[in-house]
């Protein structure tokens, strides 16, 4: 390989040979470095992986061994207390009341049905408690009570089908159970009402709200907010008329409320409704 050099007086050209090695031989040593340098920290970041890898394994083991000792110190506990119960076919005397194996394991099997019937039934006892209104639904004043009242309105005598609780304008009210929304909308002389049906023949309804929360067939706990206390429909103050039905027929609310929302201050008007 030729290198020219031409200064500014072209009467002293230069020409200088190198060897073409002298160049590749740099190159390829460039290359090399290069390339040991990425593969090292490949190398590098795949051993960090590696050991990262290896604290997991070493963890999970360590949690593993932990959970099959205690399931094996679990076995032997039950071994141990089903050997109390084991009675010998051969060494026994029939005179004694003893049980055979067959005779214990058709009684095990017995016990276990009545264990399941057990738990079944408690299930369905947290069921029911689940869907029982058993909070009070809004935190104010018991103006009105379940029975026979005097119609300011009409002037007459009718039957008051819930109770009616006295509190500001705009106070929240609370599901009292676990339900599905069956109505959220307006009726004529309740105003803007809430239907709520519990399950287990049981349903809670909500009158003269300011505002709804909840939608038709909306799933609510117990404690969700699902309105707000009003004025809508036939009434002359902000209150909530709440009723509890069971099986159709309209109940006391008062003889299921188990829990009060705070303090809750009753103050009984009787012979009318405000």
């Amino acid at each position: 390989m030729r290198i020219t050099i031409i200064p500014h007086n072209t009467s002293k050209i230069r020409e200088i040979r190198i060897n073409k090695f002298l160049i590749i031989i740099p190159l390829v040593l460039v290359i090399i470095v290069f390339i040991s340098k990425y593969l090292y920290q490949k190398q590098s970041l795949d051993i960090s992986k590696l050991k990262e890898n290896n604290e997991y394994l070493e963890r999970n083991l360590y949690s593993y061994e932990k959970e099959y000792r205690e399931l094996e110190s679990k076995y032997d506990r039950l071994l141990a207390e089903t050997e109390k119960f084991v009675v010998p076919i051969e060494t026994t005397p029939k005179s004694q009341n003893n049980c055979t194996v067959d005779e214990l394991i058709a009684e095990l099997r017995e016990s276990n049905k009545l264990l399941e019937n057990i738990n079944s039934k408690l299930q369905s006892d947290a069921s029911l408690a689940n869907c029982i209104p058993s909070i009070m639904p809004v935190q104010g004043y018991l103006i009105q009570l379940f029975g026979p009242i005097y119609d300011i309105f009409t002037g007459e005598q009718r039957f008051c089908q819930g109770i009616d609780i006295a509190a500001p304008k705009g106070s929240k009210i609370y599901a009292p159970a676990y339900g599905i929304v069956k109505f959220a909308g307006t009726k004529q002389h309740a105003g803007l009402t809430i239907v709520i049906n519990h399950g287990h023949g049981f349903e809670t309804r909500y009158s003269h709200l300011s505002l709804i929360k909840v939608k038709n067939y909306q799933f609510v706990k117990r404690g969700d907010i699902i309105g707000l206390v009003g004025i809508t429909g036939k009434t002359i103050g902000p209150r909530l008329h709440y009723e509890i039905w069971v099986n159709g027929e309209p109940k006391d609310p008062l003889d299921f409320i188990l829990l009060e929302l705070n303090t809750f201050n009753l103050y009984e008007i009787s012979g009318s409704s405000l």
